[in-house]
């Protein structure tokens, strides 16, 4: 596990992004930590392996950025994603993958990712993206483009179809619920979602419960994929 040096190098840091590195190999993570640091917007706060408990370092540390590194979509490292997405929400994620692929872009954005590129990205590349993530933007690699316009071709599509039930009667969820899973999915929290609907922490709590509840899942990642499943069929 690295962390930074010294209080001084915290201070010196301050105005530039803080990204905590998680990758097993420590080849690659010298590589990638030297890159970083070779950028002046760039400091790098910690690193660990996807093996290691980092969730402790990481609210320790308070990163700006966590960067997944060799990513494969592999079951631990996609829970590492999720576990850090949970118990840190306001921290902004990037992905570096080992093949970039649609199902897998599609996971990580739900799993609130806001970068996503190949591994094998040049170092500009890389640094532009993090620094575009940093100012709350969000990075994909050129190749999703396509695939991107396709999703939205297809979405505008569908929302034209006819509809022989509304929705809700399809879901088994009320017009309010609908409204309340929808911008559950952009909130990281009960609060910015209660900030949005203008209701109380406790009512955005009671509308998930119920929710959950409904559709026979445990967390709103999961209603998110199970309402994607019941009302589109995405044919490209």
């Amino acid at each position: 596990m690295y962390c930074a040096s010294s209080p001084q190098e915290a201070i010196e840091n301050r105005n530039k992004s803080a990204v905590f590195i998680i990758e097993s190999d420590k080849i690659i993570r010298s590589k990638l930590r030297g890159q970083f640091i070779s950028s002046k917007k760039i400091c790098v706060v910690g690193e660990s392996s996807y093996c290691d408990n980092c969730s402790d370092s990481i609210y320790e540390l308070k990163p700006n950025i966590v960067v997944f590194s060799s990513f494969s979509g592999a079951e631990f490292q996609y829970d590492t994603v999720k576990k850090v997405h949970f118990e840190q929400p306001l921290i902004k994620k990037v992905v570096l993958s080992k093949n970039v692929d649609e199902a897998e872009f599609c996971s990580t954005v739900v799993a609130g990712v806001k970068g996503y590129c190949s591994q094998n990205c040049e170092a500009d590349e890389l640094i532009r993206a993090i620094d575009l993530v940093s100012q709350g933007g969000a990075y994909y690699d050129s190749s999703m483009s396509n695939f991107i316009y396709r999703l939205i071709s297809h979405m505008n599509q569908m929302n034209q179809l006819p509809i022989d039930k509304p929705i809700e009667e399809q879901i088994n969820l009320t017009e309010r619920e609908l409204e309340v899973i929808s911008v559950a999915a952009r909130c990281d929290d009960y609060e910015d979602i209660g900030r949005v609907l203008c209701i109380s922490r406790h009512t955005v709590k009671m509308h998930l419960t119920s929710i959950y509840k409904k559709l026979g899942v445990k967390n709103k990642l999961q209603a998110i994929l199970k309402l994607q499943n019941r009302m589109y069929e995405f044919k490209f």
